[in-house]
């Protein structure tokens, strides 16, 4: 009687072991990754620009979307010095992707000066982000109307090698002038408008997003003008690039404007990446963003842009697609094969 009871207790233990065993494994299943084994990590960089400016808080809503809705995604946004330094991080592998004006990625594409070589890694996330202006404005005290009249002035310019301070070097040119023909200051374009604002300095080329909340409250006091850039500077501009186009700041853009300014556009911004990133990844970010866009839309108006409209066919991207965003834009029918 003591063996069988003995025989009992021991087969007793082992269906309970069982029983366990068997609830454990069930209860992993049931997990939010509906599997026992989780999501290998993937991290990912993304180089913007500087805090200040429209590029860091759209880096981190697109990368707060991959994290919500890729397993494993680990996605950061980092501050940098805009376009050309995001090319250089793609380029040495710092970052995995980042925004990017895309005649700056076409220059870069191209080996064109600045850069020292053909960047053919370079390939396009997403099709255009919104479509870029370039903005001078100059204190009303200043007593300037035109760009020809920053000479001997107090100028504000981007950080050296930044996208806005790029635009400010081409756009003096197409006047006939050169940084030793101003007093120069390369700051953050914030820190630039602080110095109009506080009479430090008395006109500026920024590098910032149309109808930026910055650009607002620097209009806001009635100081300072938008100032117009003429059809000869653009056709000098087009001589350097011939993408350079016309383009308009819409009346009552800013406080106190309530004309249309005329200025120069260029293509629209992207999302860069290299090409050797592998494609059913790529396919995942780039479905996760479209799929996603008020998430996108919600960091500024000028954002509302980006979705299906510019996703343009691949002769009028200045920069290839890559090949797995190309399948999600061909599987929604917004891009032929």
């Amino acid at each position: 009687m003591y063996k069988s009871l003995k025989k009992a207790v021991v087969l007793a233990l082992v269906i309970g072991l069982v029983s366990v065993g068997t609830l454990f494994a069930n209860g992993q299943d049931e997990g939010g990754s509906g599997s026992t084994e989780k999501a290998k990590p993937i991290f990912i960089t993304m180089g913007t620009a500087g805090v200040g400016g429209m590029n860091y808080p759209t880096g981190i809503a697109m990368a707060s979307v991959w994290n919500s809705n890729i397993p494993g995604m680990k996605a950061v946004a980092i501050a940098t010095g805009g376009s050309p330094h995001n090319i250089d991080l793609l380029r040495t592998n710092d970052a995995d992707v980042a925004v990017c004006r895309s005649l700056e990625a076409y220059r870069a594409s191209i080996g064109e000066d600045p850069y020292p070589e053909k960047m053919e890694w370079m390939r396009s996330l997403t099709g255009g982000l919104f479509i870029d202006v370039f903005q001078v404005v100059a204190s009303k005290a200043s007593g300037i109307t035109s760009v020809e009249q920053f000479k001997g002035k107090r100028i504000v310019v981007g950080p050296v090698g930044s996208g806005g301070e790029v635009d400010a070097r081409e756009t003096l040119k197409a006047y006939g002038l050169t940084y030793d023909d101003v007093n120069v200051s390369f700051v953050e374009f914030s820190q630039g408008m602080d110095m109009i604002k506080d009479g430090l300095a008395d006109a500026g080329i920024l590098g910032v997003a149309l109808g930026s909340a910055t650009m607002q409250e620097l209009m806001l006091d009635n100081k300072v003008n938008l100032v117009s850039i003429s059809d000869a500077a653009l056709a000098n501009l087009k001589q350097v690039n011939q993408f350079y186009m016309r383009a308009m700041i819409p009346a009552d853009t800013y406080p106190n404007q309530p004309k249309a300014v005329p200025t120069v556009g260029t293509p629209p911004d992207i999302i860069i990446v290299r090409a050797d990133k592998d494609a059913d990844l790529v396919y995942k970010m780039t479905k996760a963003l479209y799929e996603n866009l008020p998430a996108i839309h919600a960091v500024a108006p000028l954002l509302e842009q980006f979705g299906p409209n510019l996703v343009l066919p691949q002769d009028q991207m200045l920069v290839q697609y890559h090949d797995g965003a190309k399948r999600y834009f061909v599987e929604q029918g917004w891009l032929k094969e």
